[in-house]
Order: C-alpha cells, then structure tokens, then sequence
C-alpha cells in the first residue's frame, strides 16, 4: 500500500501558502502534545480498512484509508471564538478545493470528504478535524 500521507502535505503546502507549517503526524494527541504553529495544517492516516476478499485465488482486498486533516488558527482577541471559527472555516475551505477529487497517487482514487468536527478551543487556539477518504486494493502475490 503506498503512504499518501506524504503526498497530502506536498499537496497542501503547494495549494495553501498561507499555512506557516503543514506537517505530518502519528496522532492527534501527538499534535496537541507538540509544537503548532499558527496558521498550521497536520496530517495523519485515522485509519484503515478492508473490505471481504471477492476472488477466487489470489488475495484481492479494497482498502478505505481515512486521512485526518488538522486545522489550527489563533485569534486572542475574541474570548468566543467567531473570529477564529472564521479563519479556520476559510481554511477548510481551501483544504476541500486542494482535496476534493485530487487523486494522490495512480494507485489510489480521488479523495473524497467524509466529515469535520471541532477538536477544542482553548487559550485562542481553535483545532479543527477534517476527515477525508480514498481507496487502495491490496493483492497477495
């Protein structure tokens, strides 16, 4: 299976220059625990999964890969948060138009959205996840 992860943050560095840092990571508790920078964009593999094997034979499994996509913008001068919630929504944004139908590798398809939700707003920093998906087979020799 090829890691797209790599090629996601090329892609997001590439379409999105105003990210003073787009980078991978293990986890999210990883991106909470570390250095952010603001604006700043993380990306790790959520999780995978395989559908039954179809053939007779040899081993052919369609794999989901879903791909986190972390969003983190700093506002102080708004305790509620709008101001914040606005930048970070205006990113999105531009992550959806990076991702929405780009195909990362020749291997996989085209990314597709699966869902977002607000991690926390603490401190002026607003963390917001985005999940997307692709698919790649996987086949015994």
């Amino acid at each position: 299976m090829i890691n797209i992860r790599p090629l996601i943050e090329q892609r997001l560095r590439a379409e999105i220059p105003d990210f003073k840092e787009v980078g991978g990571a293990a986890s999210l508790a990883n991106i909470l625990q570390g250095r952010i920078s603001d604006p700043g964009c993380y990306v790790f593999q959520e999780r995978n999964s395989a559908a039954n094997n179809d053939s007779v034979g040899a081993t052919m499994q369609r794999v989901t890969e879903l791909i986190a996509v972390v969003t983190i913008v700093r506002n102080v001068r708004d305790s509620r948060g709008s101001d914040a919630a606005d930048t970070s929504q205006a990113f999105q944004a531009n992550i959806q138009t990076a991702l929405l139908g780009w195909q990362p590798h020749p291997s996989t398809d085209s990314m597709e959205f699966v869902s977002g939700a607000l991690v926390s707003f603490d401190n002026g920093f607003l963390i917001w996840k985005d999940t997307y998906k692709t698919y790649q087979f996987i086949r015994s020799i």
